[in-house]
C-alpha cells in the first residue's frame, strides 16, 4: 500500500487547480451567458477531462484511484462553487461593491439604483425572483409566486443548518 496519490488522483488535483483557469477563460470568450451556465460549463469540462484521463492514461486502473480522484475533483468543484456563488450572487458583497463604486454617500434608493444599475427596488425584487425561478426554487404563474418542492427542500436545509449552527 502506497501513501502517494495514484495517477488519477494526481490528475484530479491538477484539474482542480485548472478549474478556476477554465472559468476565467470561458468568461473571456463570452460564449456562456450567466454565472450559473458558465460554472456548469467549466465543471463539466474538468469532469470530461477527468473521464478522458480515466480512459487515456496508461497502466492498469485501481478502483481506489478512480474513486479517490472523483472525490477529490468533486470536493474541488464544490469548494469553487461556494466561492463562485459568493462572488457571482453574493447579495451583501454585490451591495458593498455598488456602494464602493459611488463617489459619495448614498441614500437607500440611490444605493438600490446603483446595485440595479439604474433600476429601483422593484427591479431588485424582479432580479431576485428571476434567480429563484431560474434555479427551480420558485415558480411564477398568473402573477403569483410559489415555492417549488426544490425550494422547500432548500428552505428546510437552510433552517436545519441555521438551527444547528445557532444562527436562528
Amino acid at each position: 500500500m502506497s501513501i502517494f496519490p495514484g495517477p488519477l488522483q494526481i490528475t484530479a488535483i491538477l484539474l482542480s487547480a485548472l478549474l478556476p483557469l477554465v472559468l476565467f477563460g470561458y468568461a473571456r470568450i463570452g460564449v456562456f451567458h450567466g454565472a450559473g451556465r458558465l460554472f456548469r460549463a467549466g465543471s463539466l469540462t474538468v469532469i470530461a477531462l477527468f473521464a478522458a484521463g480515466c480512459l487515456a492514461l496508461p497502466g492498469s486502473r485501481d478502483i481506489g484511484d478512480v474513486v479517490g480522484g472523483a472525490l477529490l475533483l468533486t470536493t474541488a468543484i464544490l469548494l469553487c462553487h461556494v466561492l463562485w456563488s459568493l462572488l457571482a450572487w453574493g447579495f451583501t458583497v454585490t451591495l458593498l461593491t455598488a456602494l464602493a463604486g459611488a463617489a459619495q454617500p448614498l441614500t437607500l434608493e440611490q444605493w438600490a439604483s446603483a446595485y440595479m444599475r439604474g433600476g429601483d427596488l422593484s427591479g431588485f425584487a424582479h432580479n431576485r425572483l428571476r434567480l429563484l425561478v431560474g434555479s427551480g426554487m420558485a415558480i411564477s404563474r398568473d402573477g403569483r409566486i410559489a415555492v417549488t418542492p426544490l425550494g422547500m427542500m432548500t428552505v428546510r436545509v437552510v433552517r436545519l443548518i441555521r438551527f444547528a449552527t445557532g444562527m436562528g
